[in-house]
């Protein structure tokens, strides 16, 4: 082992305990379905930090002894579940993986994929209301009916067609059928607003950057204490941020999508997988109905996430000897 590498495992130990002391005593478990498994807190951004720092294979080893250890120190939701570690081990990986492909990248090209993907979340998800809507067609149409197969849809709109030929024959249609027009109108709805705050904390956090870019940084914050003056007019914390962040212009939308979509990605990972095999009293209801309520409060975690992982990036980088370990 490099002493590169030596000093990476200490600073990646050191976001490690500070994670499970933050896990320990200022998380938030919330019941959901008879299962105290729903946290709200800021640690899990501090499991993230090594990936966005120093690599996928860090953050896999991060996140999985954050689950384990956090789980024996605090234990929550039931036994100790090894496909949930793995699950989290795996989601460090591709945060790592995801922010080395986005860090690069234009983030106006960024910004203008994500506008192109609320729109179209918002338009299928609002016209797939409306044409349920002038079909009739609600969660509990199959209440008002003697058989599901009784429900004629030769003569429907094509979406109002698709949930109901899918439901009719299965063994629970009213659950299926809630369940399907769920997917169709609430998650695309869902993915618009994901969107709509990933270009909100974005506008917010650049504007402030780019308002300190404007008004200068002192002496300490260019080159760090006792450091001398750039000669350009462009400083080398400003230089370290652009390579942090893709190219300059106070975006932080690579760092927005790292840590909201793949939270959301393991979110909905582990509820799946709960759902399907190790919580019995999930299954009782669909799945959407299991996972939206945890979806909702990761994505509330995941926004607090990136705020705080702003700051924790600049003090990496405005500490010399850290940003050497960094950028090596």
């Amino acid at each position: 082992m490099t002493n590169l590498h030596l000093r990476r495992l200490i600073i990646s130990a050191v976001f490690l305990a500070i994670s499970l002391i933050f896990r320990a005593s200022t998380t938030l478990y919330l019941p959901l379905f008879g299962a105290n498994d729903v946290r709200v807190g800021i640690h899990g951004i501090f499991t993230i930090m090594p990936a966005i720092l120093f690599g996928p294979w860090y953050g896999a080893v991060v996140s999985g002894l954050a689950d384990v250890l956090g789980f024996i120190i605090r234990p929550s939701g039931g036994a100790w579940l090894w496909q949930l570690t793995v699950i989290m081990a795996t989601g460090g990986f591709i945060r790592g993986w995801v922010w080395r492909l986005l860090r690069s990248r234009s983030p106006v090209g960024m910004r203008g994929a994500v506008i192109a993907m609320t729109i179209v979340f918002v338009f299928f998800g609002s016209f797939s209301i409306v044409q349920l809507r002038q079909e009739g067609i609600t969660r509990r149409l199959y209440n008002y009916v003697e058989e599901p197969s009784a429900v004629q849809t030769y003569d429907m709109n094509s979406i109002s067609r698709f949930v109901i030929r899918r439901s009719q024959n299965t063994s629970r249609p009213s659950d299926f059928l809630s369940s399907q027009i769920v997917s169709i109108t609430v998650a695309p709805l869902g993915a618009g607003i994901l969107g709509i705050i990933l270009l909100g904390v974005d506008f917010v956090l650049s504007k402030k950057l780019k308002n300190e870019q404007s008004e200068g940084l002192s002496m300490k914050d260019v080159t760090g204490a006792g450091g001398t003056a750039p000669t350009n007019g462009d400083s080398k914390w400003q230089k370290n941020l652009k390579r942090l962040t893709g190219p300059w212009n106070g975006s932080i939308m690579p760092l927005a999508m790292t840590v909201i979509i793949v939270s959301l990605l393991i979110n909905f990972t582990n509820s799946l997988v709960m759902w399907a095999f190790t919580a019995p009293a999930w299954g009782a209801f669909p799945f959407t109905y299991i996972w939206l309520p945890r979806a909702l409060v990761a994505l509330l975690n995941s926004v607090v996430n990136v705020f705080v992982g702003v700051l924790l990036l600049r003090v990496c980088y405005r500490l010399p000897n850290l940003r050497s370990i960094i950028e090596k």
